[in-house]
């Protein structure tokens, strides 16, 4: 079938060129770029994107005002990841068609496109407007409404959010896994825990070993459910069998357990000290360091000036140069005891003073914890 359709298509330019009189006209030029929107529509259709672009660029050469060809140019830049230039074409396509009632379904695909470049691009209120404007022309769209609930999970309007993943799931949205996984954590951030479960629990198991930190945040959230369901037994050995988490992970997710039944001080004591440095190490001519990936807002780091970057050489007047020297030093050291942490910032030596703390400030700044905190955790009966 697809021959057939070249060779009427050769056929078809050949009798364009060939027309007798007149040679060259608006209307002859306007018919050889339909007849070159139909081939880019075509190349599309079978993922030949390149040729479709080059096919409606061609088209649009003759007859500047096709929407045909701005459409299928738009459609094929999109899929190739051209968004600067997909913007611009789309935007092109909806000044053409605005006012055309028979474009609607096109317009809509049109808004859709918009809306996902500026997504990407992070201007979250030209996308909000974009898929808005899609889903008006078609109600139907999972895609738009997959992206507007998106835009609303990340202003936290979590109820707007669940309203369009909802019906964008009751579509068949082609970001399933996605719309799922964040219906559920809106469901979790505004603490209806029953509801949440489900969600979670599916996005979990369709989320790959490459996504392990978001393996560990759905198990979070959903160990932390049933927590507040009053399932406490469930919530711990969801944490105590789960592969994701490391041994330490797992030590802190149990003190969290344990501080919001109520027992804060068993929590700090099974959450052990801390200084709110996350490290990781690093190669410096051939060498390993250890360098400061990250400094816990309100801790004992913060507080003494630690920064990310901060490259460590001696921690309590010990040598370090990986991650485990560092962690039997930080071990041996009393809680509340001052020590000192010799770092390399920008080439420069530094000396600072830290206090050994509790983890309290860890687990209070823990943004899993909010929901629960909120509301009395519910006792079974």
């Amino acid at each position: 079938m697809r021959l057939l359709f070249i060779l009427a298509l050769g056929l078809a330019l050949q009798s364009c060129q060939t027309a007798p009189e007149p040679v060259d006209t608006p209307a002859t030029r306007a018919a050889k770029a339909a007849v070159l929107a139909a081939a880019a529509k075509d190349a599309y259709e079978h993922r030949e994107f390149t040729q479709a672009i080059e096919q409606a660029r061609h088209g649009l050469q003759l007859d500047a005002t096709s929407l045909d060809s701005w459409y299928w140019l738009g459609m094929a830049l999109f899929a190739s990841n051209q968004d600067d230039e997909a913007f611009t074409t789309s935007k092109r396509f909806v000044e053409l068609g605005a006012a055309r009632p028979d474009r609607e379904g096109q317009l809509a695909q049109a808004y859709d496109r918009l809306g996902w470049i500026s997504f990407r691009k992070g201007r979250m209120d030209d996308a909000a407007k974009y898929f808005s404007l899609a889903i008006e022309r078609a109600p139907t769209l999972a895609h738009a409404l997959d992206g507007r609930g998106q835009i609303a999970y990340f202003k936290k309007d979590y109820p707007a959010a669940i309203r369009d993943f909802s019906k964008a799931l009751g579509l068949g949205s082609t970001a399933h896994q996605i719309a799922v996984e964040s219906r559920g954590l809106a469901y979790y951030w505004m603490g209806n825990f029953a509801k949440a479960l489900p969600d979670l629990k599916a996005a979990f198991e369709s989320t790959g070993a490459d996504r392990r930190t978001d393996r560990k945040d759905l198990l979070r959230a959903r160990a932390f459910c049933h927590l507040a369901l009053g399932e406490q037994e469930t919530a711990t050995n969801l944490f105590a069998r789960s592969q994701d988490f490391s041994e330490e992970e797992r030590r802190y997710n149990f003190a969290v357990m344990t501080y919001l039944t109520g027992d804060k001080e068993l929590a700090l004591r099974q959450a052990g000290k801390r200084t709110g440095i996350g490290l990781k190490e690093a190669k410096l001519n051939a060498a390993t360091i250890a360098r400061v990936d990250k400094v816990a807002p309100g801790s004992p780091a913060e507080k003494a000036g630690v920064q990310v970057g901060d490259e460590i050489t001696m921690a309590n007047g010990v040598p370090v140069s990986n991650l485990e020297q560092y962690r039997e030093v930080m071990r041996s050291i009393p809680p509340d005891t001052k020590f000192t942490l010799s770092i390399v910032r920008n080439g420069a030596k530094r000396e600072l003073s830290l206090t050994m703390g509790d983890a309290e400030y860890v687990i209070k700044s823990d943004p899993y914890l909010a929901p629960l905190l909120a509301k009395p955790l519910r006792s079974k009966n």
